[in-house]
């Protein structure tokens, strides 16, 4: 079931776009991979994420947030936040989320060649 992830702590089932289109067949086996999980989890609500294919920020991971986070206006804040939400355990897609909601400059950035050019 790897197009199907739970996640105890915040009682959510995460399944992306593509996964939900074809559960949205009934008979499917999707549907009924992913009608199994919901039975075992009745109280998790269900969260559609986008593709976890190639998104063109291969390589922005913590350690580059980090830094860009200490070049920046605010820094000090702005890595306390950061940390908090990594010791909060958020996923990386959230919490890249909230790197380029914070910093914009990174939003319309499709390919790595983007990112790092923009940073």
């Amino acid at each position: 079931m790897k197009n199907i992830k739970v996640y105890y702590a915040k009682e959510t089932i995460e399944i992306t776009k593509g996964f939900e289109k074809k559960a949205g067949n009934v008979g499917s086996s999707e549907y009924y991979e992913l009608t199994k999980v919901m039975k075992e989890f009745p109280t998790f609500k269900l969260k559609i994420t986008e593709s976890r294919g190639s998104n063109g920020f291969k390589g922005m991971d913590y350690d580059f947030m980090k830094k860009y986070i200490s070049l920046h206006e605010n820094s000090e804040q702005n890595m306390s936040d950061f940390e908090k939400l990594i010791e909060k355990k958020l996923t990386y897609g959230e919490i890249k989320q909230w790197f380029v909601s914070m910093y914009p400059v990174f939003e319309n950035c499709t390919t790595r060649a983007q990112w790092i050019l923009a940073a």
